[in-house]
């Protein structure tokens, strides 16, 4: 009977403080659902896109080669264990007319990797059928139209059919779908026609996947592990086919020429026999008829045309057989599905997402769980008497804690629970479909993590349930009489401002009660500025990650890199006269304001105990024009000029290989040759991984005759469209295979940053949350603390409003003392999520903009007037016969 009372008692107290137990639960509901809910959100959008690609089979290794593949191929691809091969068609087609380029795949219904999604019509049945990219549709493409591709080299017909609109698992993104080597260099859209249209002997690529990947989540380390391992028994058995298939080739061309080189000889051999006849005869012109002279005159010019015409098809012959005799291996390329456009983009959303769960909610859960402690904290000191009481009448030490037990265990199982469950099944979707826009995946797979909730829960129950275990442990010592008896007041003590005394005379009596209060409580006065500070800085970290992610580019491009475009040259491109015909489209153009020849390479740092990493060399045909382009500075603001006596490399690479300036170091180049270096310079940078050296330096080094394969260009304001009608005048003059320009970076770098966008108003918005509920609980155990102060002071004749100020002054001061530390907080933290965040190849610049520092103050004031005015109404119903109560 006696249990089932205090059982209804202990029930009572969540009743009788269900304003503390309701700020308990959200204060730990908000911790949780983001603690978990941002924990969560990497893993399950990472499930999501992996659920989806695999639904679709999307292959895992995609091989293509510049000489097209054949049946040998095929033979060497399914030597690899576990390996389904399915080969397919593919080229480029740029449409002169409409200024577009189409990536044109084959369509076979048996074929199992890459299904195609279908968004609107239907698949292709006939021959004269083609299904389109859903992005086609803004050019303009309806299902019923027909669709021109004229291309005879390909495509058996020019004209199709439109049935439908899909996506494709290749092209994850909505808007970008990879580069090419006609038009403009980009493509704007894919295209599917039955592979009976297509016409070409050999096949334009292979699709792979592999049973040892079918169980293991994409984005996975795992996946990328197995995935890497195949490609690299792809190249060793792909290892001799580039010469090999040289050689086939040149064998088949042979083959076509050795007919027309024989038919050309014969007919010299026949013309050499008719010369001869015809000087013979010519031998007595003389004492032949006008006419039948004039008959030779005719024929002898007539052998001279036939002897032209062959000497020029021999030529012909000798040239087509010089070229095979020059032309270069075929190349093959293994890309994986993370080489797709738009699918490593999502995947370092995701990475970016977890880099920042390590830190953020961290600190947001540790300020949740300090003030969760403070209130239990301060709800059993409030219950000193009625333990004494129990205590008393012969409670034991356990029966006592029951109530306190079920109050804390309640007040963090709902908090806990409603947090995971909001926060897995809430944030994620958010996150999706903030994000989704730029993605084509349909739906978001939820699932929950254990391991957060596990960590959630335990930091939880010992903040709530250890609090009142650590205070009851004290309470319990002491005898009934102690507790029974109230704590006395501490005493009144001088502070600081009392030895200023101009300043202090001159401070009204309430206002030297304030500030007496604030240092008599000392305590109190710190966890106030502490969970005000955590709140503010939360929300300056929240804002300032947007401010400081978008960045990037403004750090990157300008100050540092100051050219609008890079040209790639082709291979063949290799003599100064081709130099001066791309130059020459430049000028023909006039948007080219100044261009720099240089030899850019992709290169390769390898070091035991790190992951290969993969960088660009930059080698400028002239230095001192070169600081025109790149504006190389370390991070002492002092500019960098290249010299012959060692290598300039960017900072991230040094950092990750732990390089300074004088070391050595050894680097791979495209072939894999090794090349070894002096570092001379360490250079500021953002964006990418690079080195850069002077032509000296480089052919010091290597011992090779420098040749410039790109340029740098300087241009004047371009359009989109000018930059794609640029592109397709150099890649026309054939001697071009890539224009790349900065604004197409920049605009993928800030779309890839605005994914994140979801996360910061998620951070934002349960960070102002938290400070609203920290603000309202920390003032009402302020309240709570002086109840008999307050009544008493009530009795004494104080209005309303003064009595309200006394507490008023005190939160105002704690606000502003609290933003002001928060600021301080906000820096620190968002510098350390940004190292957290850094990746391989992007440094995030700490960059906090006066918005974040006003949203956070504002709001945080916002917030406290919000607070003191539920406070007023509370205030002025208080029962000022409490005061008579007091035993002080």
């Amino acid at each position: 009977m006696k249990n089932k009372t205090y059982l209804k008692a202990s029930l009572r107290e969540i009743a009788y403080s269900k304003g503390r137990f309701i700020a308990i639960i959200l204060i730990i509901l908000l911790g949780t659902m983001l603690f978990v809910g941002i924990k969560a959100a990497g893993p399950i959008l990472n499930s999501s896109a992996s659920r989806y690609v695999d639904s679709h089979e999307l292959s895992d290794l995609q091989v293509v080669s510049t000489g097209g593949l054949t049946e040998d191929d095929l033979a060497a691809a399914k030597k690899v264990k576990d390996a389904n091969v399915e080969p397919g068609y593919q080229f480029f087609y740029a449409d002169p007319d409409k200024n577009e380029v189409v990536q044109v795949f084959s369509y076979d219904p048996q074929q199992k990797q890459n299904q195609l999604v279908v968004t609107e019509g239907r698949l292709p049945k006939t021959d004269n059928e083609v299904i389109l990219d859903t992005k086609a549709k803004d050019n303009g493409y309806k299902i019923g139209d027909t669709y021109k591709i004229n291309d005879a080299d390909q495509l058996k017909e020019a004209s199709y059919k439109i049935v439908g609109f899909a996506n494709s698992p290749i092209f994850i993104s909505t808007g970008e779908r990879g580069l090419s080597n006609v038009g403009n260099g980009q493509v704007d859209y894919f295209a599917y026609i039955p592979k009976e249209q297509f016409k070409s002997e050999v096949y334009g690529i292979f699709y792979l996947t592999f049973e040892q990947t079918k169980d293991l989540e994409t984005y996975d380390s795992d996946y990328e592990d197995k995935v890497k391992e195949k490609s690299e028994q792809l190249e060793t058995l792909f290892a001799d086919r580039p010469q090999e298939r040289l050689a086939e080739i040149q064998s088949e061309a042979q083959e076509k020429l050795n007919p027309e080189k024989t038919k050309v000889a014969d007919g010299l051999a026949e013309l050499e026999q008719a010369e001869t006849q015809l000087s013979q005869q010519t031998a007595f012109a003389s004492q032949l008829p006008v006419e039948q002279r004039a008959q030779l005159v005719a024929a002898q010019e007539q052998l001279a045309e036939n002897r032209q015409q062959l000497t020029e098809a021999q030529s012909k012959i000798e040239e087509q057989e010089q070229s095979l005799a020059d032309m270069k291996e075929p190349s093959y390329s293994f890309h994986q599905r993370s080489d797709n456009p738009g699918f490593q983009e999502y995947g370092d959303l995701s990475e970016r997402i977890a880099a920042i769960a390590n830190v953020f909610p961290v600190f947001f859960f540790f300020i949740a769980a300090l003030i969760t402690f403070t209130t239990m904290t301060r709800m059993v000191e409030e219950n000193r008497r009625e333990i004494g009481t129990l205590k008393a009448l012969g409670y034991s030490k356990f029966e006592i804690s029951k109530k306190y037990f079920i109050y804390a265990l309640s007040a963090a199982a709902i908090g806990i629970l409603l947090g995971s469950v909001i926060g897995t099944e809430a944030l994620p979707r958010i996150i999706f479909a903030l994000s989704s826009e730029r993605y084509n995946f349909d739906q978001v797979h939820i699932y929950y993590l254990p391991r957060p909730i596990i960590q959630a829960s335990i930091a939880f129950v010992l903040a709530s349930l250890g609090s009142a275990l650590l205070v009851l442990m004290k309470d319990l010592r002491e005898k009934p009489a102690q507790l029974l008896q109230p704590k006395a007041p501490k005493p009144g003590k001088r502070i600081f401002l009392e030895y200023i005394k101009p300043l202090w005379a001159r401070l009204s009596f309430n206002q030297k009660v304030s500030y007496r209060n604030l240092l008599r409580y000392k305590s109190r006065m710190v966890m106030a500025i502490i969970g005000i500070s955590g709140c503010a800085g939360l929300m300056v970290a929240g804002v300032g990650l947007k401010d400081s992610l978008s960045s990037v580019t403004a750090k990157q491009f300008g100050p540092i890199i100051d050219y609008q475009g890079i040209v790639t040259l082709s291979d063949d491109a290799d003599n100064p006269a081709d130099r001066q015909a791309v130059e020459t489209v430049f000028d023909q153009e006039g948007q080219v304001t100044a261009s720099l020849p240089s030899f850019n390479e992709a290169i390769e740092i390898r070091q035991s105990g790190q992951g290969t990493q993969q960088l660009t060399m930059m080698v400028p045909q002239s230095s001192k024009d070169f600081a025109d382009y790149v504006h190389l500075r370390n991070r002492e603001e002092k500019t960098v000029r290249l010299d012959d006596h060692g290598a300039a490399i960017t900072e991230k690479v040094a950092e990750l290989f732990d390089l300074k300036e004088g070391d050595s170091l050894t680097i791979y180049d495209s072939e894999q040759q090794p090349i070894k270096l002096k570092i001379s310079h360490i250079v500021e940078n953002y964006l990418g991984n690079f080195l850069y050296m002077s032509k000296d330096y480089y052919q010091t080094i290597t011992d090779d005759s420098y040749q410039p394969n790109a340029f740098f260009l300087q241009t004047k304001s371009m359009s989109e469209k000018q930059e794609n009608q640029l592109s397709e005048e150099l890649l026309t003059s054939e001697k071009v295979v890539n224009t790349s320009f900065v604004s197409q970076q920049i605009q993928t770098q800030e779309d890839s940053m605005a994914n994140l966008d979801a996360i910061v108003l998620i951070f934002v918005v349960l960070s102002g949350l938290l400070a609203f509920v920290v603000l309202y609980n920390l003032t009402n155990i302020n309240v709570s603390e002086r109840i008999r102060e307050l009544s008493t002071i009530k009795v004494l004749g104080f209005f309303d409003k003064e009595v309200t100020m006394y507490i008023f002054r005190e939160n105002v001061i704690f606000t502003l003392l609290g933003i002001v530390v928060g600021y301080g907080v906000g820096i620190v933290l968002t510098a350390f999520i940004l190292r957290q965040a850094s990746m391989e190849n992007v440094i995030f610049p700490l960059v906090i903009h006066w918005t974040a520092y006003v949203i956070s103050g504002g709001l945080t004031i916002v917030f406290t007037l919000i607070v003191m005015a539920v406070t007023h109404v509370k205030l002025k119903h208080i029962n000022m016969i409490d005061a008579l109560k007091s035993n002080e």
